[in-house]
């Protein structure tokens, strides 16, 4: 079943290449959607796609962050598929 999600991950995520490496990321996995600075130190992603696709590429990103990140807190929830093509990164949401 298809579903799209909204996680914003917080801690030192910015200047770090963290929206760059979940965008390599998602290019190996069948997911559709976004990432984007929030606001000081947060990313948020918004990704659609099959459910077990998403748990993996979320376990992915958290698991291989940039060298220089540092994840404090991650929050999920899930959100409306909009039925979005392909994974770009979005202007900072300020």
């Amino acid at each position: 079943m298809r579903e799209r999600r909204n996680v914003q991950i917080r801690g030192c995520v910015q200047g770090v290449f963290f929206r760059a490496t979940v965008r390599r990321i998602a290019a190996r996995y069948d997911v559709q959607g976004f990432v984007r600075n929030a606001g000081t130190n947060v990313v948020e992603i918004e990704a659609e796609g099959a459910s077990e696709v998403l748990n993996a590429f979320i376990a992915d990103v958290l698991a291989h962050p940039p060298a220089d990140a540092r994840i404090d807190d991650v929050r999920s929830k899930t959100v409306a598929v909009l039925g979005e093509t392909g994974f770009s990164i979005k202007a900072d949401l300020h």
